[in-house]
């Protein structure tokens, strides 16, 4: 951890680096009652790395300001905000014993603290106080969700109450398919922050986060737009990214890509400035700002960049580029021995490479750590031992998971399309009807993939079928140096 004196440094130097791309920077604000600006400038700063969930710089920050004005006790409410806004990892061992003394640290500058600002305090402390860790997010989305209903003209205080009941909420679609009563809630408070405040960062995020969840992901586009319209300082990636989310949604892979790009790049600076807790908490979603550039790219066909895109980061990133590019051997070569995801991955790759017995001993030991893709697994090896129905039955089960409980992020599984998978297996098996059902609804799911549409294309010409247009939306969007095949597929 830095010592308190060092953020001062560090905020010195961000402030002097190069934005990651050109337009207006992006920046929050939310006016806190201190003298210092200094302080106002670090609380800001706090607050912009609340909405790009960087909780670990947003620390550095608050408590800057706190330190600048001891008496701001919004600067302790942020603290303790700080490790339960990221609805990724909202709470962590460490993270409860430091908001817990956020709480106690703001209770004891209060003397010059508006109602508001009490009110703010009470809120968060419901989140650190009794209870277990569900009654204690329902506890404080409670009490955000009564304060933002009494303050309809604060921006913030409406995203927060937002970020609030998200936390709380297992469930946003009930079983007809439409939002919950607290789903709604969140976006009236959203889409009202967003009249009051048309550039807040944690608007937007939420936004694009909830629509994509409601399956509404149009209806973000305007969110993913402002987002992309920004520069941001190093360690604010994770906002270019999310754009990316609805990118990914809509069909527009040159532009995921482009964004979470940017957020790469972002990312690699960031980590040039230091190894402090905001680098260290960022290192969380580097990898997930690759998965999209990977699967962008690979999408496309744009395989040596996808290669060169991940050359010089971590094994397992390597390993997952290769295993979409079906580049089995340099898969198996790749830590090899390792359990998890890894085995996982071997196995896929020894199964495909016809090697039976090297695929179940890394099944195996996939399966000994608990890895969670247990019935694509069985699937997939079911198909390399010549066991089409129970392949397909597996391959089945795993497809439906991923359209239900899984919810299909593009991410979850890029590297082994499950759908896409499931589809040619179908093809493979001459089952070429329920094959274009699949590959259509694929589609539907994410717009203009060109190998899904090659795949549709195919399906429909192996029924002697009008393929023209399903051949047509390929060769738009295809822009790989051969054309497909079904070996490629999957």
């Amino acid at each position: 951890m830095r010592r308190l004196g060092v953020p001062f440094a560090a905020i010195v130097l961000l402030a002097a680096s190069p934005a990651p791309q050109a337009g207006p920077e992006a920046h929050a604000h939310w006016a806190v009652a201190t003298d210092d600006a200094k302080a106002q400038d670090l609380f800001d700063r706090g607050l912009a790395m609340l909405y790009a969930f960087d909780a670990g710089e947003a620390r550095v920050a608050f408590a800057a300001a706190a330190q600048r004005d001891p008496d701001l006790a919004m600067a302790y409410w942020g603290q303790a905000e700080a490790d339960t806004i990221d609805i990724n990892e909202p709470s962590t061992r460490e993270g409860e014993v430091r908001g817990r003394h956020a709480v106690a640290e703001g209770r004891a500058h209060l003397a010059h603290a508006s109602p508001e600002v009490r009110a703010l305090l009470e809120a968060i402390a419901k989140r650190y106080g009794k209870g277990s860790l569900k009654e204690r997010y329902a506890s404080y989305a409670d009490a955000m969700s009564a304060y933002s209903k009494a303050h309809r003209d604060d921006p913030n205080v409406l995203t927060v109450s937002a970020f609030a009941i998200w936390n709380a909420e297992d469930v946003l679609l009930d079983r007809r398919g439409a939002a919950t009563p607290k789903a709604g809630e969140m976006l009236d408070d959203l889409d009202r922050a967003l009249v009051l405040e048309p550039a807040n960062l944690g608007a937007h995020h939420l936004r694009i986060h909830l629509l994509e969840m409601l399956r509404r992901a149009k209806d973000a586009v305007p969110d993913a737009e402002a987002l992309d319209s920004y520069s941001y300082p190093p360690g604010e990636s994770h906002l270019p990214h999310m754009a990316g989310h609805i990118w990914a949604r809509v069909g527009e892979y040159d532009r995921l890509i482009d964004d979470n790009e940017r957020a790469v790049e972002n990312d690699r600076a960031w980590f040039a400035l230091g190894n402090g807790p905001g680098q260290q908490y960022m290192k969380l979603y580097h990898d997930h700002d690759l998965d999209f550039v990977a699967y962008g790219l690979t999408t496309e066909g744009r395989n040596d960049e996808a290669r060169a895109a991940v050359a010089t980061e971590d094994a397992r990133m390597q390993m997952r580029v290769a295993l979409r590019l079906h580049e089995y051997a340099r898969v198996r070569g790749i830590e090899p021995g390792k359990g998890g995801d890894v085995a996982f991955m071997h196995a896929i790759a020894a199964a495909r490479s016809g090697d039976a017995e090297g695929a179940k001993t890394e099944a195996a030991r996939a399966r000994k750590e608990g890895y969670a893709d247990d019935v694509f697994l069985t699937g997939v090896l079911a198909q390399a031992q010549g066991q089409t129905e129970t392949a397909l039955r597996d391959l089945e089960r795993a497809y439906d998971d991923n359209k239900t409980r899984l919810g299909g992020d593009p991410k979850t599984s890029w590297e082994l399309p499950i759908g896409e998978n499931y589809a040619v297996a179908l093809l493979s098996a001459g089952k070429a009807a329920p094959a274009e059902s699949v590959f259509a609804a694929e589609l539907m799911r994410y717009p203009n993939d060109p190998r899904l549409e090659w795949g549709l294309a195919e399906a429909r010409k192996a029924q002697g079928k009008d393929d023209a247009a399903a051949r047509a939306a390929y060769r738009a969007h295809w822009k790989g140096t051969r054309d497909l095949t079904l070996a490629d597929l999957g």
